[in-house]
């Protein structure tokens, strides 16, 4: 019984304590919720437009034999560097040593019959001008010179093909350059209509950049610098730069020298092409990537994508107006680089936004202006 007592009467003790604590407290202020602000102004700035490309060797050279037959022997191993006239591959040249043969024959037979034909125009000749023969006999020794004639010529070109079709036996590099994996092996049949090149050449030095314009881009870049036909546009475009999918820049920066005259109906946009020299060749034919395209725009207001929200393709921004956030509708270039926006109308300089997290302000809350940390970066 005393032991209860004890109890309740600590209990009550404990209670009237913590009834004397809360009623000396000062009742609690609202905490206000600190943003980065952005005081906007006009500066140049520097858009940049990524293009995803393809790479390909200027020098992207297909090995195909101009004679069919064995392969007989492979010069160089797959992935070599080769030198230009260097020897590839041989083919069987069995039966083209027999046919540069069997052609020397032929010529000499049709040497020995011109020069007997030489020799009896040349006997007709004489007995015509003894009034012994007629001009018919004449004529045809005449005929017949020139027949053999003939068929000398034909023996001769003859020779000079059955030469250059042993010639083709021999494959050599038409440049400098590296070679691909090799389709075919010692003995296998080679043909010049086969499906499949022998191999590739490639000469990495210098670079084509494939990629598409968007018809709508293309309109973009033609008002954007100032230009009414593709041949100025082309002129006007500033320097390009390649990044490839791993992330590796290109020492030396490219131009876009070349614009489709035709939309390809199956991608719905224009073929452009970007040039590039590559003298150690770092990047090889087949390189995924992206080229940035700058535009400079002057005097112009930026702000980050983050200080933006997207409603319906309308979007708002948070003006500071007398420490409060008042949603502010803005347009913004349609074209943009991923991480800003330019602004074209809503906002004008001098005006403070709330400059992240655009996401999570309601309307009309008051803000105050989040400070540097001491020693760190603003958060």
């Amino acid at each position: 019984m005393h032991q209860r007592l004890y109890s309740i009467f600590i209990v009550s003790i404990l209670t009237l304590s913590f009834f004397c604590i809360s009623c000396g407290e000062e009742p609690t202020q609202p905490v206000k919720d600190s943003y980065r602000i952005l005081r906007v102004e006009r500066q140049d700035f520097t858009l940049n437009r990524n293009f995803f490309v393809k790479l390909e060797s200027k020098h992207n050279i297909a090995i195909r034999p101009l004679v069919s037959g064995r392969l007989t022997k492979i010069c160089v191993k797959e992935g070599a560097r080769v030198k230009k006239g260097q020897p590839l591959f041989i083919i069987d040249q069995t039966p083209y040593i027999a046919a540069v043969d069997a052609a020397k024959a032929q010529l000499s037979t049709a040497r020995a019959a011109l020069s007997t034909a030489q020799l009896n125009l040349e006997g007709k000749e004489k007995l015509y001008a003894q009034k012994m023969v007629g001009e018919f006999d004449l004529r045809r020794a005449r005929h017949a010179k020139e027949e053999a004639a003939a068929q000398v010529e034909a023996a001769q070109a003859e020779l000079a093909a059955a030469r250059a079709n042993l010639g083709y036996t021999t494959i050599y590099s038409p440049v400098d350059g590296v070679i691909d994996m090799i389709n075919f092996r010692v003995g296998d049949l080679i043909d010049p209509l086969g499906e499949k090149e022998i191999t590739i050449i490639n000469k990495n030095d210098d670079l084509y950049a494939y990629t598409c314009f968007s018809e709508e881009m293309l309109s973009e870049l033609m008002h954007d610098f100032g230009c009414s036909t593709y041949d100025e546009l082309l002129s006007k475009l500033p320097p390009v730069t390649f990044y490839s999918s791993w992330g590796s820049k290109m020492n030396q920066e490219g131009r876009i020298d070349a614009i489709s005259g035709n939309v390809d109906p199956s991608v719905g946009a224009t073929y452009g092409r970007a040039s590039f020299s590559d003298p150690k060749e770092m990047f090889r034919t087949g390189n995924n990537g992206y080229i940035v395209l700058p535009y400079v725009m002057h005097q112009v207001i930026v702000i980050p994508q983050e200080a933006a929200v997207d409603t319906n393709n309308k979007y708002l921004v948070y003006k500071v107006v007398n420490g409060k956030a008042v949603a502010t509708e803005v347009s913004v270039l349609h074209y943009n680089d991923g991480q800003n926006f330019v602004v074209t109308g809503g906002l004008e300089p001098g005006d403070s936004i709330i400059a992240e997290g655009a996401g999570f302000v309601t309307d009309g809350i008051e803000v105050t202006e989040k400070k540097d940390k001491k020693g760190g970066k603003q958060l």
